[in-house]
């Protein structure tokens, strides 16, 4: 496996760390319980949401610090802080510092919620939003060979993307539909239940 192998594979797994983080994310937000719900188990949901950030802050500071040590195209630091001037795909690379910029933010700002304030912290948390489709912007349209020609959609790299990408597109818009109701039980009159019911 080559450093540039191993800057893709660490790529992909904080795209999918990401995405897993952002289902888990929407599934606490619609108040989904996982005694009440399938698998009928107690999961700790908050726990799992945590752990998968922690994984995913990890994977994407990582993620461009192995192309400091890629011999052919050279990349500076400078070039990793704001890659407006990297050797290869200048915009690209700026999208994918955004993603790895907004998912610190929110990161951050969540281990220091309680001082924020919960108006505060939740808006903040939205730019997980935009931040999930700079990672896939980015993702989608780098060439993997850093030899910029146009990347191979089909790549099975590509298609975890793009199926990451249209995992959180559904997630996204069920979680719109259910927006003020979300998975608690359901009253006669079709409002959701108060958790006091």
């Amino acid at each position: 496996m080559t450093l540039l192998d191993l800057c893709s594979y660490i790529g992909l797994g904080a795209t999918g760390a990401v995405t897993v983080n952002l289902l888990l994310g929407m599934l606490m937000a619609l108040r989904y319980s996982p005694v009440r719900a399938w698998p009928h188990r107690r999961i700790n949901v908050f726990l799992l949401h945590r752990g998968t950030a922690w994984i995913a802050v990890v994977l994407t500071v990582t993620h461009p610090l192995v192309l400091l040590f890629i011999r052919a195209p050279r990349f500076r630091a400078v070039d990793l802080v704001w890659p407006i001037h990297s050797p290869l795909q200048p915009w690209i690379n700026f999208a994918g510092a955004g993603a790895a910029y907004l998912v610190l933010l929110v990161f951050l700002t969540s281990l220091v919620r309680t001082r924020l304030g919960r108006s505060l912290w939740r808006a903040i948390h939205y730019c997980v939003f935009p931040a999930a489709v700079f990672i896939f912007l980015h993702s989608l349209l780098t060439d993997p060979l850093l030899k910029d020609g146009h990347p191979d959609l089909l790549d099975g790299g590509k298609v975890f993307v793009e199926s990451c990408a249209l995992l959180s597109l559904a997630a996204v818009a069920v979680r719109w539909r259910q927006r003020g109701l979300g998975f608690r039980p359901r009253l006669r009159d079709g409002r959701a239940a108060s958790p006091e019911s």
